[in-house]
């Protein structure tokens, strides 16, 4: 919704719990992308920790290849949902400064982590029983 177009002007919104409910909102996104960088650098580190016990048993190989890329991808995603909720932050505070008192907001950033958490969960799945 774009706050140019309406026409009327509405006084900005004064509970400031409104606001407050908002910033924790903002913070769960962002402890949300702190735990995905963290988890992302457990995983690229993970790899290496199996090929360094893999040389104690040259009985059992180890291809690390994935480990790394997919620790890499997760850190990417992490910093990526921390840059969306800023920015749906953002747009959330201007709209109640705006006087909008239920400001819609899309839920495709809200699937789109589900979906990539999903698949990557996946993935990590079938690394684990593939190695």
């Amino acid at each position: 919704m774009d706050l140019n177009q309406h026409h009327e002007t509405h006084p900005p919104i004064e509970d400031p719990r409104v606001y407050l409910a908002a910033e924790r909102t903002y913070l769960a996104w962002v402890r949300t992308s702190i735990g995905l960088m963290g988890f992302g650098f457990v995983i690229a580190r993970f790899g290496f920790l199996i090929r360094s016990l893999a040389i104690m048993d040259p009985s059992r190989p180890y291809n690390s290849k994935f480990s790394p890329y997919l620790g890499f991808t997760m850190v990417c995603f992490g910093v990526a949902v921390c840059l969306v909720a800023a920015v749906r932050h953002r747009v959330y505070i201007r709209a109640l400064r705006a006087g909008v008192a239920n400001p819609q907001m899309s839920l495709s950033a809200s699937m789109a982590l589900a979906a990539v958490l999903a698949v990557a969960g996946m993935m990590m799945a079938i690394h684990i029983l593939t190695t």
